[in-house]
């Protein structure tokens, strides 16, 4: 992470820290003339820091105004619009929202701010820009005020900070944790009688004027902290006194610098320190420099960004590949335990075979024949499964009688005068070889001869419907295919009825009807 340096800016001098964690060190003092800058180009040659340049000065502005609800674009450009109306020169300024106004139209509230002598920051940000010297903001105390506050625990929704600084006495007007108002004043720092009373005068002129601008409500109380080296702290308590309007309280700026952790820094201008600590610690969203001032540090945050990505990505294809490792080794030993259990179970089989008696053949053999018998017994065919399935369906129909049952084995072949009934598909998962085979299969076939008795001879149509009874019982078997049928009678309207009407003889003959039963061998 690169070191961050700190550039305190005032009207004829800017100072160089160098800032950690718990100490700010002045680096070296640069007066604005030529000698300075030059010097001060010389400090920043091969600096890779981040610089964040603070400057206290005089000629600061503020102006609160509203503009319609906008927002994107539109609102970018209005308020670029009235900048450009209020200030000359727009390199160093700056929008902060206020919130919106409480109506209908909810207005926004801006405050406009900017430093109105922008020529005493152009040699320095020229130098910066020169240098290429990764410039992180321009930030004044009037800025970081609201998070001073904040850090020291002042909770007061409106608050008058102040500071005595080294430019003079900044007072900087706080409301609802945002600036709203800052001045500086001249002061004579070594007259410490002095000091208070322009503190506790200065203050009740702040509330005077603030009260006349209507940033403050009339008749209101304001709290005042007000930040001083330790040298003015009994002389700021006995003429700082609470009143109805100005509510006083007292800080020591060199023990709120170690309160903030700032171990070592300028026991001469402690109330700097604090201000420079706090930027540094976090410095404010928003700030005065134009984006190509900070083109050197966009850059670097960029590339940043990049690494961070880059390790990241370095990293998961560190713990994908140590995934994968592991993975790997377990599938390894995984593997070597089934070898040494596959070598195990091949010297128990040898060991084991070795007991058995001499063969006359090979174990191959052995192998061949054993498939061949079992196939052989699938191939066996028995009649008792046919008759059990006709005998179950024909105690349903008592006025069937069966003549005769033919049984064999072999293919299905359609007898002349028969209806074909299709077969069907072999049971399981349709394969190429099934359906290569499916009409070449071997059945064991009955050849169901019967007839239907108890029937007056005359009603053909009864004796037809009692036959196909029986035919629809038979094809409720599961294992069961009806390869033909021959009724006594057709029933189609194509179809012509021969005989002789009216005979028994006749009647009685073609009351005889045939059912070719099949059941698929192996099944």
């Amino acid at each position: 992470m690169a070191n961050k340096r700190l550039l305190l800016l005032t009207t004829n001098r800017l100072t160089a820290y160098s800032w950690s964690p718990g100490a700010l060190v002045v680096d070296s003092g640069f007066d604005n003339d030529e000698a300075g800058i030059a010097a001060f180009s010389a400090y920043l040659d091969g600096s890779r820091h981040l610089y964040y340049l603070v400057a206290d000065m005089v000629e600061e502005d503020f102006h609160q105004d509203t503009i319609p609800y906008l927002s994107g674009k539109d609102r970018q450009q209005v308020l670029a619009r009235k900048l450009a109306q209020r200030y000359r020169d727009t390199n160093l300024s700056l929008t902060l929202s206020l919130g919106y106004e409480r109506s209908e139209r909810r207005d926004e509230k801006v405050l406009y701010a900017s430093f109105s002598n922008t020529q005493q920051f152009q040699p320095w940000l020229t130098a910066l820009q020169e240098k290429e010297s990764r410039l992180v903001g321009v930030y004044s105390t009037a800025l970081i005020a609201p998070q001073l506050l904040k850090r020291a625990g002042v909770k007061a929704a409106r608050c008058l900070l102040v500071s005595v600084q080294q430019s003079g006495l900044r007072q900087s007007y706080v409301e609802d944790g945002e600036i709203r108002f800052s001045r500086v004043g001249r002061l004579d720092a070594q007259d410490v009688a002095s000091v208070a009373a322009i503190c506790a005068g200065e203050s009740a002129r702040m509330h005077q004027y603030l009260g006349t601008m209507r940033m403050l409500p009339p008749g209101a109380a304001l709290d005042v902290v007000v930040l001083a080296p330790g040298e003015y702290h009994a002389a700021l308590i006995e003429t700082c006194r609470s009143s109805d309007l100005l509510r006083f309280q007292v800080m020591n700026a060199e023990n709120l610098c170690r309160t903030a952790g700032l171990k070592t820094f300028p026991q001469s201008a402690p109330c700097d320190a604090i201000f420079l600590h706090a930027a540094a610690i976090a410095a404010p969203k928003e700030q005065f420099a134009q984006e190509s001032m900070r083109y050197q540090y966009r850059i670097w945050q960029i590339s940043g960004s990049l690494y961070i990505a880059g390790a990241a990505a370095f990293v998961l294809g560190l713990m994908v590949a140590g995934a994968q490792m592991i993975d790997a080794y377990n599938l390894q030993e995984l593997a070597r335990v089934e070898r040494t259990q596959l070598e195990a179970i091949s010297a128990e089989y040898k060991r084991v075979t070795a007991t058995f008696p001499v063969s006359p053949t090979s174990t191959e053999n052995l192998k061949t024949t054993i498939k061949q018998y079992l196939a052989l017994q699938t191939q066996t065919a028995s009649p008792a499964y046919l008759f059990v399935e006709i005998g179950k369906t024909l105690a349903d129909f008592p006025q069937v009688e069966i003549e005769s049952i033919d049984w064999r084995v072999g293919k299905p072949i359609q007898e002349a005068g028969t209806k074909k009934i299709p077969l069907k598909p072999p049971s399981g998962p349709a394969t190429a070889a099934t359906k290569a085979t499916e009409g070449d299969s071997d059945y064991q076939l009955a050849v169901v001869s019967a007839r239907v008795v108890g029937t007056r001879s005359s009603d053909l149509r009864l004796i037809t419907n009692l036959a196909n009874q029986f035919v629809e019982g038979l094809k409720k078997s599961p294992r069961l295919e009806i390869i033909g049928v021959s009724m006594p009678f057709s029933m189609d309207s194509e179809a012509t009825l021969k005989g002789e009407v009216g005979s028994e003889r006749t009647i009685g003959e073609d009351a005889r009807f045939t059912v070719t039963i099949g059941k698929r061998l192996g099944t």
